[in-house]
């Protein structure tokens, strides 16, 4: 049943949000430190006021055991010599009325009855009201006398008989009342030890009890953060390794619960992202291998190395020094050092090579102008972008076209952005093809089989992977009268 109880609590406590069981901790540690202290203060002020309280007590008696006798003595002989009545001793010796006296005392000493801490005190509080009051009537006799004449021996014989002895009898009175108080005093500095021994003893088990309470909630509370993160620390790690198939499971409704259903949402989202990059990465290893393989088509090949051996068999030979050096020219761009993106002077040299060797053979039909201004031959763009579009212009546009065919290329900077067109004079496309090209370009189509539109389709790709959205084809087709290609690049 405890354990029960314990599972219970260490349940409540994990579904706790961070800032209650800080909170929670807090309370734990200061809450029960308060009560103890709290508990003690009030203790031994309680000791503390029964003490003050009885020297307060003693010192009220006191006064009256030191002045009380001797001042009523004293204006009782005044008002027997002088036969004054109790009302006239002030004005006549400056005097305190005895009535004043009397009233003033047993006001005193009711209060001291009703305040004493012993019994003994209290009754002898009691037995000096009383005395007071007897005090009082042969006061009063006297008062009542003092004034007839031949009383004056009467009234000193009721001085010396009843007044002082009365006085004396008071004075004992006190006395005792101080004795017992005094007695009171020397109970409770004992009680005072006895009970600050029994102070500590409580405050020792008091002390270990909450010590050992606020150490399970401490433990459990830790715990119940640590150990979260804890997993969230080796799942994290175990990411780091490349195991991204690891999850966390966090028993808990709080902060970190929500931090470990984000933990393994990233961690599914990473596995996703790998999944999505090696399958980028297969394609683009295919792609690289398809643009090199359409790059260096073999026909195109075979048709160069028989035009070199032609011409080198007819004598020519600075035309073959010519076109050895395009074909070389050509291949050196291709490969660029694996480089991906290059300064567009190199993608420029790129396309002139390919066109010289190309005029070797298409001499009859085949014109071509590269008009690029200086100050854009360093603007970076992705390798093998230009000579695909020359390509299809030769040999979809100017091919198809009796007669003399003029192929350009121009360049220029507009705003933030480097417009390249490559454009002939050829056959031109029909809407349909036109349609058919733009959705290879915007990725909506796929080249066919037979490599058909892939190179320009390439072309678009890389640029889009590589710029974003500044970069761009554009392509533009009249049949009959030619095609225009705008290559859009950030500059």
């Amino acid at each position: 049943m405890l354990r029960s109880a314990f599972q219970k609590i260490t349940r409540v406590i994990e579904n706790m949000n961070l800032t209650t069981k800080l909170a929670i901790m807090a309370g734990v540690l200061l809450v029960p430190f308060l009560f103890l202290s709290v508990f003690l203060l009030l203790m031994l002020g309680s000791v503390g006021d029964s003490y003050d309280l009885i020297v307060q007590n003693v010192t009220r008696a006191n006064v009256y055991n030191l002045h009380f006798k001797e001042d009523m003595d004293s204006v009782m002989y005044q008002m027997i010599a002088r036969s004054l009545g109790k009302n006239e001793v002030g004005s006549v010796v400056s005097m305190t009325n005895p009535g004043t006296m009397i009233d003033q005392a047993e006001a005193s000493f009711t209060m001291l009855e009703e305040s004493s801490s012993s019994p003994g005190a209290a009754q002898a509080a009691s037995r000096l009201c009383k005395l007071l009051q007897t005090l009082r009537r042969h006061v009063d006799e006297i008062d009542g006398t003092v004034k007839q004449t031949g009383s004056y021996e009467d009234n000193m014989e009721r001085l010396e008989t009843d007044i002082r002895i009365i006085t004396d009898l008071i004075q004992e009175r006190i006395t005792e009342y101080i004795s017992y108080e005094t007695q009171s005093m020397g109970e409770i500095r004992e009680k005072t030890v006895a009970e600050r021994e029994k102070l500590v003893r409580i405050a020792v088990v008091l002390f270990i009890v909450v010590m050992a309470i606020a150490g399970v909630f401490a433990i459990l509370i830790t715990r119940s953060i640590t150990r979260p993160v804890r997993k969230l620390c080796d799942a994290a790690e175990e990411i780091g390794r490349g195991h991204f198939d690891t999850r966390i499971d966090i028993a808990s409704r709080n902060e970190l619960a929500i931090m470990g259903e984000s933990f393994n949402r990233m961690a599914q989202q990473i596995t996703v992202l790998i999944g999505d990059i090696k399958e980028e990465q297969v394609y683009n290893r295919n792609m690289e291998q398809r643009l090199l393989q359409a790059q260096i088509n073999p026909h195109f090949l075979y048709n160069t190395l028989d035009n070199i051996l032609w011409l080198s068999e007819a004598g020519r030979k600075e035309d073959v020094q010519a076109l050895v050096m395009s074909l070389s020219q050509f291949f050196r761009t291709t490969l660029s050092g694996g480089r991906d993106i290059i300064p567009l002077r190199e993608e420029i040299s790129h396309v002139e090579a390919y066109l010289q060797i190309q005029k070797f053979r298409y001499r009859d039909i085949l014109s071509y102008g590269i008009e690029v201004p200086e100050d854009v031959m360093e603007v970076p763009i992705i390798k093998m972008t230009l000579q695909p579009l020359v390509e299809n212009a030769l040999y979809h546009g100017i091919k198809n076209k009796r007669g003399m065919g003029m192929l350009r290329i121009r360049a220029l900077r507009q705003e933030e952005s480097v417009l390249i067109q490559v454009s002939d004079n050829g056959i031109g496309m029909k809407e349909e093809d036109l349609e058919a090209v733009r959705d290879l370009i915007s990725g909506k189509a796929q080249p066919g089989p037979d490599n058909t539109g892939f190179g320009i389709a390439n072309a678009a790709e890389r640029l889009r992977l590589n710029f974003g959205e500044s970069a761009s084809i554009k392509i533009d087709s009249t049949y009959g009268e030619g095609t225009c290609v705008t290559v859009t690049i950030p500059g």
